[in-house]
């Protein structure tokens, strides 16, 4: 009888390691499962930085070069209308009719 109680009681310690082995096994593959899926995180989210860089570079680049298109537009209308000829002899016209006139 002593045999077989001793032999029950030597299963359930052979059990209880195992129960726990399986666990801690269990427990660290959660835990190699949390950080894989937290290092992907932090590439996805990399990824998603550099391509946001990327595009508001782009952006700021083609809103820079309309920019100065629309400057270079801008002067080479102003030297249109003070080369004129005909805008410039109004001008006269009018400066000296307010000069007479003050």
């Amino acid at each position: 009888m002593d045999d077989v109680i001793t032999r029950i009681v030597e299963i359930e310690r052979q059990c209880s390691a195992d129960v726990e082995n399986v666990q801690r096994e269990s427990k660290n593959r959660i835990e190699a499962h949390k950080q894989f899926f937290e290092d992907e995180k932090k590439r996805e989210q990399d990824q998603i930085m550099s391509r946001e860089k990327t595009r508001l570079a782009r952006v700021v680049e083609e809103t820079a070069v309309k920019i100065k298109a629309e400057f270079e537009a801008s002067e080479k209308e102003n030297d249109i209308l003070f080369k004129d000829p005909v805008l410039q002899e109004r001008i006269r016209e009018n400066i000296i009719s307010i000069l007479l006139a003050g």
